[in-house]
């Protein structure tokens, strides 16, 4: 039987060979991940990390109903963020942060109203539909893992004041701007990784079959994929993407959480949240104005030719003079620490025995 460290050692070799087999198609997959990072996701999720760890880490007792308020607003990413800052705190169950998990795991509106619906299937309307309707799936998919998960005998166990180290400037904003910092390096480096894997293989596959690899892969990447076929093709494809979430989110989402989250639960709930949204999709989105003709006049790969918008200019801008601070910060207190130790070897030496 396969050890599972070999079979990802395996898959580690894999992809290594083929990074440096097909040199032309890595590239390409790094400059469109660096694209998404730059155009999409950080002027999407900076401002949300930044408020929505502020936010948490100043949180009352309502602290699940807050945690999946900003989830809605700010995506997968803050939900895993919220969650993970409730889980640090022990203000959480095992069962409630399962359920904040199932309930909160979704696109954020500026994804699925403004990219989905406005610019890949030519209807905001729709995108307004669609996120409706995926939020809905999730309440669905949080009814039935309450139904399955027995709830627990015990309250929430909270650390005591006494035992709880203190941290300078724990709830303050400069703390929430390094966490936002570090959240957005983990993201935008998964959404890299795997553009460039699926630009690796996209050679290798049959046509038919790349828009789901690409699914599978990056929930962005399947969507424009989908949308390039037109039709219902495009309308149902994205829906797929959209439960689906992609082995990146999956990645992003285990670097916040861990193993804290029963995994097996949560892939169990997008395979049910699949079948709810597609369904609920089909019947009603007929009597959706203007839904019927769905179609996209896309390329399979898209350009922009524009320049960013000012403000997006703007917050990329602030978020890499807070890399360069963190970066400055970190060497500096590594310099610290050296000449601390130094000073302490000189010092030792010179006592007298």
């Amino acid at each position: 039987m396969i050890q599972p460290r070999h079979f990802r050692a395996a898959v580690a070799l894999f992809l290594g060979l083929l990074v440096l087999t097909a040199p032309e198609s890595a590239a390409e997959g790094a400059r469109q991940g660096l694209a998404v990072c730059l155009q999409t996701v950080l002027p999407a999720l900076f401002p949300f990390f930044v408020l929505c760890g502020w936010l948490t880490a100043n949180l009352s007792a309502r602290g699940f109903a807050a945690a999946l308020g900003t989830a809605w607003l700010g995506g997968y990413a803050v939900c895993a963020q919220n969650l993970a800052a409730l889980q640090k705190r022990q203000a959480l169950t095992p069962r409630q942060a399962q359920l904040l998990l199932t309930a909160g795991c979704c696109s954020s509106p500026g994804f699925v109203i403004g990219c989905v619906g406005g610019q890949l299937l030519g209807s905001v309307r729709l995108g307004v539909f669609l996120y409706g309707l995926q939020l809905a799936a999730n309440l669905l998919c949080a009814a039935a893992v309450a139904l399955w998960l027995r709830p627990e005998k015990a309250p929430p166990r909270q650390v005591p004041p006494a035992m709880t180290p203190p941290r300078a400037g724990g709830g303050s904003f400069s703390a929430a701007l390094d966490q936002a910092v570090n959240s957005c390096l983990a993201v935008c480096g998964c959404v890299l990784f795997f553009r460039i894997v699926y630009c690796t293989l996209a050679p290798l596959l049959p046509a038919g079959l790349r828009p789901f690899v690409s699914a599978l892969l990056e929930i962005s990447a399947g969507c424009t994929d989908f949308a390039a076929r037109g039709g219902a093709a495009a309308l149902y494809g994205c829906c797929l993407c959209l439960s689906v979430l992609g082995l990146s989110v999956f990645v992003q989402l285990h670097t916040f959480l861990g193993d804290d989250i029963r995994w097996d639960c949560f892939v169990l709930t997008r395979l049910l949240h699949a079948g709810i949204f597609l369904g609920t999709v089909r019947l009603l989105v007929p009597f959706l104005p203007g839904s019927a003709a769905v179609y996209s006049s896309l390329a399979p790969r898209v350009i922009p030719m524009n320049r960013l918008p000012p403000d997006t200019a703007v917050l990329i801008f602030l978020f890499f003079c807070a890399v360069l601070y963190k970066g400055r910060e970190k060497l500096y207190n590594k310099r610290q620490k050296c000449l601390h130790r130094q000073a302490h070897f000189f010092v030792g030496r010179n006592l007298p025995k």
